[in-house]
């Protein structure tokens, strides 16, 4: 990360404060206007952007291979090992789901991979996303707002040297690429769906992505699963044939509706569409895979360069058993150097970070979620950054933040960073999106 501007942000805002203000609420304003919407509300932002040079940004890309190679190696002892299977607790349903193979090569096409940065390399992974992965969108808009903002104008004399993220017809390529290995080799234009569930997921997103498709000569599709016809082995939207799914609809959901969405389940089993985010994909998602990492019993198939990558890279995580009384002394005793995460959800939910709570409070949480899926993982404490943050008192604030790894067919497609002031970054706590460009030269 390129300090140097980094200050150099703070210090043109600080001797202008009331100008730069004014442009800060230009900006809002077309966020507000514009298809950056998360929940029905615009996407929070700071004035703000981290610069990266061209070697830091390749140095990410070769940071996610090393973690891609060892993935990889995961899911291929999962479909060949029975028992070692046993260790992701995946319902017989979703197993069953996982094994079927989806005609391409990449087991994880699409992701994002949060990490705590640190400029001299040692990263630490926070999640894994490759479920419904998304804030493209978000990448987007708050990157061309911010590279066309005054502040950046007066610091940069050629704001072009900033190279931002195009993740949209990327994507696109990477939905091809994998279609035409499905399709023998063939790009035959199909009709492609992008898939979630009415009322879930960011349905301004995918418009986004929708328009691009279309322009590039691709007609596309906002399906809901539970809307699929399948017959004579072909998958039809509203009598239109579907060749090509980009999934967006969780897993979790997608068990939840699985009695009304057997014609969209019956066509991916039988191979008559390419699924785009095949369900073996959930054992990269699920968080306990962190806790199968670190068990050296149950990884005999890496290497141990691999076995110190992930002793390096990933926190320290262990399933929790609420009849272990030693663990649950350990986790009680010293509250701060731990978190709680749910084995699969999102956006924060039903995360407890020790730090957060009172002695009495946290053995209530402990109480409360007796029985439920979660796991244990070693508290990190994160990168903090002084950050431009105009909205409150027009000040500089203190903020800890994660850089998402965008992920497209197993490389690095760009960045995307949540900053926030509490010890849970994400909408359920508080989350400020903060623009990532590469700098020429």
């Amino acid at each position: 990360m390129i300090k140097t501007l980094q200050d150099s942000i703070i210090k043109v805002f600080t001797e202008n404060i009331n100008s730069y203000y004014s442009d800060y609420l230009n900006i809002k304003e077309k966020v507000k206007n514009s298809s950056a919407i998360y929940r029905g509300e615009p996407v929070d932002f700071l004035y703000h952007a981290l610069f990266f040079t061209e070697e830091e940004y390749n140095q990410l890309g070769r940071f996610l291979s090393e973690m891609t190679s060892i993935l990889n190696k995961v899911i291929e002892e999962y479909k060949k090992n029975t028992e070692f299977r046993k260790a992701f607790a995946f319902s017989e349903f979703l197993e069953e789901l996982i094994l079927v193979e989806t005609g391409y090569h990449y087991y994880f096409p699409i992701g994002r991979f949060d990490i705590f940065y640190n400029d001299n390399g040692s990263h630490v992974f926070c999640e894994l996303n490759t479920d419904g992965s998304s804030a493209m969108n978000e990448v987007r808009v708050i990157g061309e707002c911010i590279k066309n903002s005054r502040i950046i104008g007066d610091i940069f004399e050629d704001p072009d040297v900033l190279i931002g993220f195009e993740l949209f017809y990327s994507w696109l390529d990477g939905l091809i690429e994998n279609y035409k290995v499905f399709n023998n080799g063939i790009d035959d234009r199909p009709n492609i769906a992008i898939v979630d569930f009415t009322g879930d997921g960011t349905i301004h997103e995918f418009k986004e992505f929708q328009k691009r498709f279309i322009k590039k000569g691709y007609n596309t599709f906002l399906c809901d699963p539970r809307e699929f016809i399948y017959k004579n082995n072909v998958l039809y939207y509203k009598e239109q044939p579907v060749k090509l799914i980009y999934r967006r609809a969780t897993t979790n959901r997608i068990l939840e509706e699985a009695g009304d969405i057997t014609d969209f389940l019956n066509a991916y089993r039988e191979g008559a569409v390419c699924v785009v985010g095949g369900f073996v994909s959930q054992i990269v998602h699920s968080k306990n895979l962190f806790a199968i990492l670190h068990d050296r019993d149950k990884t005999s198939f890496l290497s141990e360069k691999e076995k110190e990558f992930i002793k390096k890279h990933i926190p320290y995580t262990r399933i929790l058993d609420s009849n272990d009384g030693k663990m649950i002394e350990e986790i009680s005793s010293n509250k701060d150097k731990w978190i709680l995460k749910p084995f699969d959800e999102y956006a924060g939910k039903g995360v407890y970070a020790g730090k957060d709570y009172s002695q009495e409070e946290w053995k209530k949480i402990l109480g409360s979620i007796r029985g439920n899926d979660y796991i244990l993982q070693e508290y990190i404490n994160g990168p903090v950054l002084d950050m431009v943050n105009p909205g409150e008192k027009k000040k500089i604030d203190s903020f800890n933040f994660l850089i998402g790894l965008f992920t497209y067919n197993n490389k690095l497609a760009g960045l995307y960073t949540r900053a926030g002031r509490k010890n849970i970054i994400g909408s359920i706590a508080e989350s400020f999106t903060v623009p990532n460009f590469i700098v020429r030269g």
